[in-house]
């Protein structure tokens, strides 16, 4: 079922050259890491190992045949090509869960930007480089646990273009033309993960604004119809606040009931 046993993140660091910051870690920060060859969806698998395991574990899969994005949606992930993986927290080390979507996507960005990119996020969920699509968040709660699902699109060799309902897609390999190391990969963003999940609210929201794309479009679900809407802010619990062409001010707590234009 494992395509190798489990280890402890921590006990990989020097392997894989790390920085001395990042092998300092305590022994709460650790991640038990599950890696799989296909699961149906790494939250899906992450569920059946919570009850049997005290610790926060990672489990990753070099492929999935059923994994999701936000709301059911398709996540594209062809074999062996990206990054897919979920992190499993107890929810009593979480001190902010609502904003928790947003400090992994604070995680993931300083990773995109140490590597010369330019991250941008489009709220709530979804992480872009040069108007393209390159990591998505799925996150779950369970009675006991904070499932945070990442898919990025690590060394898919797509160009960036338009692949599926109008939406553009791009990777790590096509903006920089080299392939990274899963293995390693991992070891940087469970790091970034304890430092992100460990910041105030006020802390999170800032640097979540700093990497926000404010400017972009968007349309509103208002009674089943879509309208044209601009961004104005992020509250302090992580709702949207957008302003509708008529004026009228509304907070926005699912993705469900926004899409960019």
């Amino acid at each position: 079922m494992f395509s190798y046993v489990p280890y402890v993140v921590q006990k990989q660091a020097d392997e894989l050259d790390l920085t001395e910051q990042n092998r300092s870690m305590n022994d709460t920060d650790c991640w038990k890491v599950f890696k799989y060859d296909v699961v149906d969806s790494t939250n899906e698998t992450a569920k059946n190992i919570c009850d049997d395991c005290p610790e926060r574990f990672v489990v990753i899969a070099d492929v999935q045949s059923n994994g999701k994005g936000q709301y059911g949606r398709k996540w594209i992930s062809p074999s062996g090509e990206n990054f897919l993986a979920t992190f499993c927290i107890p929810r009593r080390e979480i001190t902010a869960e609502n904003l928790i979507s947003l400090a992994a996507a604070n995680a993931i960005c300083i990773i995109l930007k140490d590597f010369n990119l330019v991250p941008k996020c489009k709220w709530p969920n979804d992480i872009e480089v040069n108007d393209s699509k390159i990591a998505g968040i799925l996150t779950e709660k369970t009675k006991d646990w904070i499932l945070i699902g990442i898919g990025l699109n690590l060394n898919w060799p797509v160009k960036k273009s338009e692949l599926e309902n109008g939406k553009k897609y791009t990777s790590y390999f096509a903006e920089c033309g080299k392939r990274y190391n899963v293995d390693k990969f991992v070891l940087l963003l469970s790091n970034a993960l304890n430092s992100q999940i460990k910041q105030s609210a006020v802390k999170t929201l800032g640097l979540y604004k700093s990497f926000w794309n404010k400017k972009r479009n968007i349309e509103i679900l208002v009674d089943d119809n879509w309208q044209p809407a601009k961004q104005i802010g992020i509250d302090n619990d992580g709702t949207l606040i957008a302003g509708l062409t008529s004026g009228q001010i509304i907070k926005i707590k699912t993705s469900a009931r926004v899409r960019g234009r």
